[in-house]
């Protein structure tokens, strides 16, 4: 389902590690729909902040520039990243 994330969605838009991480918070923290769902808002906002602050953006393009071609670095450290947020 999230094979078409990589490479900033073959754009180099938004990261696909941080939206899979998004995806992955909506699919434990939401309640009904995510519109009507106010925290969960609150966490993906919180996540996506704590992201950018700890790896320089949010865009898969200057993630790239900033830590060096190749993305698996960026999903193991997004990985370690939202475990520590969910366990907060």
């Amino acid at each position: 389902m999230a094979a078409g994330m990589g490479g900033g969605m073959a754009v180099r838009g938004a990261c696909g590690a941080l939206i899979g991480a998004v995806m992955i918070l909506g699919r434990m923290e939401a309640i009904e729909k995510g519109h009507v769902c106010p925290h969960l808002k609150v966490k993906v906002s919180g996540f996506v902040k704590e992201f950018e602050a700890l790896l320089g953006s949010t865009e898969c393009n200057e993630l790239l520039e900033i830590h060096g071609r190749g993305c698996s670095n960026l999903i193991k450290r997004t990985a370690k990243l939202l475990d520590q947020y969910l366990a907060e």
